[in-house]
């Protein structure tokens, strides 16, 4: 395997200022100790770490005889240079703007946000530059201390990792403003009690501000006199277990302070914790794409390893973060606060905690917005894993022998539901559908599925649901119907779509034949091992992938313009270098030529297993194609990826033109339930029909769709419940005779 070497620079020509980003090189070194006292970004043991280094930790590396190169000097610079944002801090929120953020909110929702409260210490309630540790609470009866599970949401332990404050003061603002109107936002508020503390480290985020006001700062610790304290070391539990994952040094960025606990700031985190019964806390840092949960102090897995990586693989749908313990091949800390949260339980309750590292870089306020949105499936995930949380999964429709849903023809429905819950089973979970449109009869409309235990998943496939299709429905139509799903003292609503036609199978592929002309790829059929029959598809039969490997196995492109209810299924086992090789699922329309990731996988996975992909969102798509992806980096190589029996099916759906009109978009003032503005769009159509309406963007990307019968109105926002920009946009409309497309200017 190759290797590059990384000259050592001398000493004499490290003249720059403040803080470097370092590449060290680790060829042979399995673990980081001689690395103790920098802030590891990321690493690989035994080949390289990026570290962030003074110039005096370069004189210390020059004197270690370790290879190393500057990546960026001078990153106070470096950062500023790059800031886009207007005013001070460019668009990631100072301490008084996170503030004023929280005030304005209690401001407009008292009854669900609670006036910003300074956290005690154990002396008293400032911090060494007497400033306050703000938190702020969030629940439907937000004065009360009500028995509902409790979520924990912190920010900026490191003051140049401004990012924490943005992502956990939008979520109180998505929280607030959307209560009543979107149905997440509401269930957190009603089921749940959320804490967010934006800023854990006042005093190093001020530093920062006042020295780099136009952002850049790169101070990392607290402003304990004698040159600060790595607070996300200072925590009691196995404080200072080695000198590897924390220093002694008080010159250190990872300097963990004079005894356990020491500080005002970690103090204030503790009592907090044991002052309440937190089930789930995110601890936001910035940077390098990861999803971390103890044990950091080890490199060994707690009890509930499962448990945390489940939770971090939904948590991570979006933005496909690797997800692992952070002592495990990542890098150690001791004294950090997952370890604390989840390791102490004598003072308080276990919580289970994790550290997203968001971004690419500590300074990016460019894509500051773009991070705040893509976390918000983070912070989703953890309010959901708070108490059992029944998800559905899929639906699959079980038609006749024919492969056709028909007019007359009875279908039976399963159900597949995941609990979403880190530690509560569901207890039974109860199925409920119900029909508002005469081309549907119902059959058998309850059902029941069994508990579920964390993550796990399960259907109703011995108790199916069924409904009698009319026989006056039109073929290559669609009816809708309601789905209810209650477990837990909760009761969640789903709209789904029975599609009646023909079963289309688009990709049915099992390499049997070996040439498989229809897919350009550059992996091989083989017979080792396959899931069914004689073949499969993998990268390298026979050994392991290269470097910098590239395989691909894409698909031609489908018209899907007639078809409904997509869904992709295949089977697979791999064997990747955690964290740093990948198998991508990937897809690709006409609207954008850039390949969009679905999933991702690294790790290894010995046994076949099953995925399966509802892709109805792309229904209507002129080009589509499917690609699977094996990328690796220059270092250490593994078996690769093995795939099997890929089925990607759907149901014929008929498209005409003119079925009904859209009439008019416009923006209504404040309406009743607070002041929230609602934008709605008014559809003209015969009473009774059923319509299926998808908005989409300018660039093609779905950003909501409704199912309901007309005479109706649409409130536009998008699946989330958020405000939609003015612009342009693209209404879809589906109903039982055809499709109209149509485009509207949303103006404000």
């Amino acid at each position: 395997m190759k290797r590059y070497l990384f000259f050592t620079l001398l000493t004499a020509t490290m003249l720059f200022a403040g803080w470097n980003r370092v590449h060290v090189s680790l060829e042979g070194i399995n673990n980081l100790s001689a690395l103790s006292g920098l802030d590891v970004i990321r690493s690989k043991p035994g080949y390289w770490a990026e570290v962030v280094a003074t110039d005096e930790d370069l004189q210390q590396l020059s004197a270690s005889g370790l290879n190393y190169h500057v990546e960026v000097a001078d990153l106070e610079s470096y950062y500023a240079s790059k800031m886009s944002g207007e005013g001070p801090f460019g668009n990631y929120y100072t301490l008084a703007e996170a503030n004023a953020i929280l005030d304005s909110l209690h401001e407009k929702y008292p009854q669900i946000i609670s006036e910003r409260m300074a956290l005690p210490n154990n002396v008293s309630n400032v911090t060494w530059d007497s400033n306050y540790l703000w938190a702020v609470k969030i629940s439907d009866n937000v004065a009360a201390q009500e028995d509902e599970p409790e979520v924990l949401f912190t920010g900026l332990h490191h003051a140049r990792e401004p990012i924490g404050a943005n992502i956990t003061v939008e979520w109180a603002r998505w929280l607030c403003e959307n209560y009543g109107n979107d149905p997440l936002a509401t269930y957190f508020v009603d089921t749940r009690q959320t804490w967010i503390v934006p800023v854990v480290n006042p005093d190093g985020y001020l530093y920062n501000e006042e020295n780099n006001p136009w952002g850049g700062g790169m101070y990392r610790k607290n402003r304990r006199p004698g040159g600060g304290v790595d607070i996300n070391r200072n925590y009691t539990y196995n404080w200072g277990y080695d000198n590897e994952g924390s220093s002694p040094n008080p010159n250190s960025d990872t300097y963990r302070g004079p005894e356990p606990g020491s500080e005002p700031e970690i103090q204030s985190t503790m009592n907090l914790c044991k002052a309440h019964n937190f089930v789930a806390c995110l601890n936001f840092h910035s940077h390098s794409g990861l999803f971390i949960y103890a044990w950091g102090y080890i490199e060994e897995e707690t009890p509930d390893s499962m448990e945390f990586f489940n939770w971090g693989e939904a948590a991570t749908r979006a933005c496909h973060y690797v997800v692992a313990p952070g002592g495990s091949g990542l890098y150690v800390t001791n004294g950090d606060s997952d370890d604390w949260m989840y390791g102490e339980t004598e003072a308080k309750n276990r919580i289970f905690a994790a550290t997203p590292e968001i971004g690419t870089d500590f300074w990016q306020d460019e894509l500051a917005f773009e991070q705040v949105e893509a976390t918000r499936p983070m912070l989703t995930a953890t309010s959901m894993a708070a108490s059992a949380y029944p998800e559905l999964e899929d639906v699959t429709w079980l038609e006749g022998d024919d492969g056709e849903i028909s007019p007359g023809e009875t279908v039976g429905i399963l159900i597949r539901v995941r609990n979403m819950g880190i530690k509560d089973p569901t207890g039974d979970i109860s199925l409920s559908l119900s029909e508002s449109d005469p081309r549907v009869e119902l059959v058998k409309s309850n059902a029941v599925i069994p508990s579920l235990e964390p993550y796990a998943a399960g259907s109703n496939d011995d108790d199916l649901l069924e409904v009698k299709v009319s026989p006056s429905a039109k073929p290559d139509s669609a009816i809708p119907l309601t789905l209810k799903i209650s477990a837990a003292g909760t009761e969640f609503t789903h709209k789904l779509l029975l599609p009646v036609g023909k079963r289309l199978t688009l990709i049915d592929e099992t390499f049997e034949d070996k040439q498989i002309p229809e897919w350009n790829t550059n992996f091989f059929v083989a017979d080792k091992g396959p899931h069914s029959k004689k073949y499969c598809i993998t990268d390298s039969p026979d050994g392991l992938y290269g470097n910098n490997a590239f395989y691909y196995l894409e698909s031609g492109k489908f018209d899907l313009r007639n078809k409904l209810n997509l869904e992709l299924t295949f089977w697979h086992h791999y064997e990747m270098e955690n964290g740093f090789d990948w198998c991508l699922l990937e897809v690709r329309t006409e609207s954008s030529p850039d390949w969009t990731t679905l999933k991702r996988w690294s790790r290894t996975q010995k046994s076949w297993v099953r995925e399966y992909f509802d892709l109805s969102e792309y229904s209507g798509s002129k080009e589509f194609q499917l690609r699977f992806v094996l990328q690796s980096d220059n270092e250490k190589n593994e078996d690769g990826w093995f795939i099997d029996d890929i089925l990607l099916t759907g149901f014929a759906g008929k498209e005409t033109v003119g079925v009904h009109e859209l009439a008019d978009i416009r923006t209504l003032p404040a309406a009743v339930n607070e002041t929230v503005a609602k934008d709605i769009l008014h559809f003209t159509a015969p009473a009774g029909s059923s319509i299926h309406a998808v908005l989409f963007d300018a660039a093609g990307r779905k950003v909501a769709e409704t199912h309901c019968v007309a005479p109706f109105e649409w409130k536009l926002t998008d699946n989330l419940g958020r405000t939609l920009a003015p612009g342009v946009y693209f209404v879809h409309t589906y109903s039982e005779s055809g499709e109209t497309k149509t485009k509207v200017v949303l103006v404000k």
